[in-house]
């Protein structure tokens, strides 16, 4: 296999499976390859990395490939956009990674390296640098390198792009107070995905409308949730949040809402790095609350606490509901219920019997 065939093969992979392989393969082509072909290589082999969620082997592949295609670069400045491709991909892995000013620095200086130029590259770097900046509620800097982008996005006529960047304008906007502006924004993205008729970026418009709507819009947009099939951890977490919520200001029973909440918060965390919503907050709200589930959600935030926390001084009851299961898997047996909570406390469990934890 070749340099363009180990990239095809990357680009057709279906599942976790294909991409150990190709993994393995991409490792060994490395080896035996020099320049250019070497530096696509391995620029793909920090691609398989990622989606494996292998960050330390993706960081070092990547800059591997930077520092390959820095060296033809100041010797042919065609190879300068594989410069600027490499900066992009370390700046989305220290971001997942919350290294936020590596991925800040290689962002920049991807755009420095680019300078004037408008091009497919600079528009994805000011929409992933936008998106962080507004992550970090760094409003200014957000609101300058989204608008950036969406008159890059409009130039193109790219009706997705613009959306997904009005969309994220909106939520700085709604931090900052500007909710009125929040508001019309929210409007025009969901106008211009309706266009393009993604679902799943349909579905984030929506979740940020929901505190505009009144009971009978509302009711018609978590119908249309419902459609939309399977929609990603962080905004399943994200509308459990916003159920709890107005549950809870209807004086309705929240409990259940909020450990859904917690449950899929926690896993856009512990899978993705996402901090969708505070996890740790909708364990205390169920902690507080007088529901059967106050228990499951005291053991589970002594769990977070202790083994993703790195807190000595939690002491955990294994005797209780959560406790016994959490054994159970640890003892090599299965836990036989299902649900959201069971689901949490079987992945706590996986990673407790990973890292051979003793209880």
């Amino acid at each position: 296999m070749n340099a363009d065939g180990f990239v095809e093969a990357f680009n057709n992979a279906k599942d976790l499976t294909e991409l150990e392989i190709l993994a393995e393969v991409g490792k060994s082509l490395s080896e035996s390859l020099e320049g250019h072909e070497k530096g696509k290589v391995l620029g793909t082999l920090g691609n398989i990395y990622y989606a494996m969620h292998k960050l330390k082997e993706a960081e070092e592949a990547y800059l591997e490939a930077l520092n390959i295609y820095i060296k033809l670069s100041e010797e042919d400045e065609s190879f300068l956009p594989y410069v600027v491709g490499c900066l992009y991909n370390l700046g989305n892995l220290y971001q997942i990674s919350r290294k936020y000013a590596e991925a800040e620095k290689a962002y920049t200086d991807a755009l420095k390296l680019l300078g004037d130029v408008k091009n497919d590259q600079k528009l994805a770097i000011l929409t992933a640098l936008g998106t962080m900046y507004a992550k970090l509620d760094m409003k200014e800097h957000a609101e300058k390198a989204l608008i950036e982008a969406f008159n890059m996005a409009k130039e193109k006529g790219d009706a997705r792009t613009m959306g997904m960047l009005l969309n994220n304008l909106a939520v700085v906007y709604q931090r900052g107070g500007r909710k009125r502006e929040a508001e019309m924004l929210l409007k025009k993205a969901l106008d211009a995905l309706e266009q393009v008729g993604e679902d799943l970026s349909i579905a984030a418009v929506l979740q940020n409308m929901l505190p505009y709507l009144d009971e009978s819009e509302l009711k018609r947009v978590m119908e249309r949730f419902e459609s939309f099939g399977e929609l990603p951890i962080d905004l399943k977490a994200k509308i459990a949040y916003f159920k709890a919520r107005r549950a809870e200001e209807k004086g309705e029973d929240s409990a259940q809402h909020y450990m859904e909440a917690a449950c899929l918060g926690f896993m856009a965390y512990r899978n993705f790095g996402f901090q969708s919503v505070n996890f740790m907050h909708c364990l205390d709200k169920v902690i507080e609350s007088d529901s059967e589930l106050r228990e499951d959600a005291i053991i589970l935030k002594k769990l977070i606490l202790k083994y993703y926390y790195g807190s000595q001084k939690v002491e955990i009851d294994f005797d209780t509901r959560i406790g016994r299961m959490i054994k159970a898997v640890l003892d090599g047996e299965d836990i036989y219920e299902d649900g959201i909570v069971e689901d949490t406390v079987r992945l706590i469990a996986e990673d407790l019997l990973k890292a051979g934890t003793k209880v």
